[in-house]
């Protein structure tokens, strides 16, 4: 699947998601639960999650060598389904402005 098709897809999903007249309201809520979290994460959590993101980071560069063609297909495969899905939602959601 094309990147150029996943980024009009996400496009198009932050148009409808500013336009909705939640949105706003959703945002603020996802802002505060961020906030939320922040405040109540200990600094060895936040240690710890850094740990593990350098960790998965480290793993990642020396597995994606090692992917063969057709793990990658299936993988384009699988993306590109989830996409059409997205869009025929989104396309509903569009109709029913």
């Amino acid at each position: 699947m094309a990147k150029q098709e996943q980024r009009e897809t996400w496009q198009d999903i932050k148009e409808i998601w500013g336009s909705s007249s939640l949105g706003e309201k959703i945002n603020f809520q996802f802002s505060t639960l961020i906030e939320e979290l922040k405040a109540n994460t200990s600094q060895w959590e936040k240690d710890s999650i850094k740990s593990d993101v350098t960790k998965i980071k480290s793993a990642w560069k020396q597995y994606k060598g090692n992917v063969s063609q057709w793990e990658k297909d299936s993988i384009s495969k699988d993306v590109s389904k989830i996409s059409q899905l997205l869009k025929k939602f989104l396309k509903k959601l569009k109709r029913k402005k």
